[in-house]
C-alpha cells in the first residue's frame, strides 16, 4: 500500500499506521493526532504523536484486531 499520510516520527507507530492502512482504514494527518477511520464508518481512533504509555502501539494494534470491520475484511 502506498503511504499517503505524513510520516510518524516514531518507527513503531509508523508501522502501526501501516497496519491500519493495510486493513483499509483511512488515515488523516495530524496537527496533534492522527485520526484513523474504518471503511464502514462505524469506528474511529486517535493515534497520538507522543504517547506516554510504552505499550501504546501494541494496545492500539490489539484494538484494531478486535474491531468487527477488521475481522470481516480478513475473511473476504
Amino acid at each position: 500500500m502506498v503511504r499517503y499520510w505524513k510520516k510518524h516520527p516514531k518507527k513503531e507507530l509508523e508501522a502501526l499506521l501501516g497496519e491500519f492502512a493495510d486493513a483499509g482504514w483511512t488515515i488523516d494527518d495530524p496537527p496533534k493526532y492522527y485520526r484513523v477511520r474504518c471503511p464502514c464508518g462505524d469506528h474511529m481512533r486517535w493515534i497520538h504523536l507522543t504517547p506516554s504509555d510504552p505499550n501504546y502501539g501494541k494496545n492500539a494494534l490489539q484494538w484494531l484486531y478486535r474491531q468487527t470491520c477488521y475481522t470481516e475484511s480478513e475473511g473476504s
